[in-house]
């Protein structure tokens, strides 16, 4: 929907952009610890921490070093543009760091340029700038990897989009259909499988026990029902398939080929240390979520605005990466999205279907972290957005009008 916006965005529009008219729905990832039941997000704020919000900083830093290389550029037109849109963020998403990445197709060389910014500090407690290597939770980005692993799987002859579920599930555990109508793979990675949205379990045990007392209400692919529980499924197939846990099956499937060192669910010693503190919408610091269980698929990972750079440059140019068939299978359209002009892939959200300005993406939240990818479909232009605070939705609305632009 249009917005009004603020003065310092018109000149954005004006100077740099054209209109867009889609917006991104806030997609936050509950946490499902039995300590943290079904929390969802309050409707009013019950108090604000007392420490005061840093003034932020602000540094550039080079592109990551990805294959094939890409360059950085530096505009400052549009670097002046984004240091105010970030900093208007700073004020009211509760957090205390932001980190963003602008890349775009150069139109004389036809290489992709990759614009690194960070802003503010990495907690509101500890004066330490947030940098491109600072660790982020990254939500339902977590997705779009469990997506790949899927696409992997159907590639290397092991699945089936369309085969039912119950195909792969274990022993004693049985997933009823719906008038004979089973729950296919696809219907779980497109939030079609008519499951709900969360069960507040995180572990197989509780996972096999739901599954065996569940009576379906609506046909599979009949509609689009955001489920964290179809990736929690999906996870569960995925690793018992590869005889292997979600972390170990992601770092070596996806993380590693595509040289994202700090991108896993279980964080070594010396990336906790480089870990920010996450804050929920009321300001006040979050517990981190876990980094194991039967959510992994769904929401646990971890990763830097290096990783998630290249993860997005890597998806922009798939036929260059080692994972080629399995990254563009992964953005291939399955089945309508959540609104009409919408689509569902693996993992992946498509806004303007079958246009030029057809754009994929995807969001992500925690209780302290939220966090968004976006790129043109043909391949000219995308950003990152991480925080450790809320509402980045908000400002990706804001710089998505960057990409029809330098789609032009």
């Amino acid at each position: 929907m249009n917005k009004t916006l603020p003065v310092f965005l018109i000149l954005l529009l004006i100077g740099l952009v054209a209109c867009t008219t889609y917006q991104k729905l806030p997609d936050p990832l509950l946490a499902m610890s039995p300590s943290a039941g079904n929390a969802t997000q309050p409707s009013a704020i019950d108090h604000f921490t007392s420490t005061p919000l840093p003034s932020p900083t602000f540094t550039d830093t080079p592109a990551p070093t990805a294959t094939p290389t890409i360059d950085p550029f530096i505009d400052d037109s549009l670097k002046g543009q984004v240091d105010r849109l970030a900093m208007d963020y700073l004020k009211w998403g509760h957090g205390s760091g932001l980190s963003v990445a602008v890349v775009r197709r150069n139109p004389q060389t036809g290489q992709l340029e990759a614009m690194l910014l960070n802003y503010g500090y990495m907690s509101k407690h500890k004066q330490q700038p947030v940098a491109s290597d600072t660790v982020y939770e990254i939500g339902s980005l977590t997705k779009v990897f469990t997506g790949i692993l899927l696409a992997q799987a159907v590639d290397n002859g092991k699945m089936n989009l369309d085969d039912p579920v119950q195909n792969y599930l274990p022993d004693g555990v049985h997933l009823a259909a719906y008038k004979n109508q089973p729950i296919r793979l696809v219907d779980l990675a497109t939030h079609r499988s008519g499951l709900p949205r969360d069960i507040g379990v995180d572990d197989p045990a509780g996972l096999y026990q739901w599954l065996n007392g569940y009576q379906p209400s609506i046909a599979p692919g009949a509609e689009y029902i955001y489920s964290n529980l179809g990736y929690m499924v999906l996870g569960d197939i995925l690793t018992r398939l590869s005889q292997s846990d979600f972390n170990t099956l992601e770092y070596a499937d996806v993380s590693e080929p595509l040289g994202l060192s700090d991108t896993r669910e279980v964080l070594t010693d010396e990336e906790k240390d480089r870990l920010a503190q996450g804050y929920y919408y009321d300001g006040s610091p979050t517990s981190y979520f876990p980094d194991s269980g039967t959510m992994s698929a769904a929401g646990y990972l971890r990763s830097t605005l290096n990783d998630m750079t290249r993860f997005l440059l890597d998806n922009m140019q798939a036929s260059a990466t080692p994972l080629g068939s399995s990254l563009q299978l992964a953005q291939t359209v399955q089945s309508p999205g959540r609104n009409p002009g919408e689509g569902t892939a693996l993992g992946w959200e498509i806004d303007d279907l079958d246009k030029p300005s057809e754009v994929i993406w995807k969001s992500g939240g925690t209780d302290g972290f939220t966090s968004h990818i976006e790129f043109m479909k043909d391949g000219s232009a995308g950003f990152v957005l991480l925080s450790n605070g809320q509402y980045v939705d908000d400002l990706a609305v804001e710089l998505s009008p960057l990409l029809e632009k330098a789609g032009n």
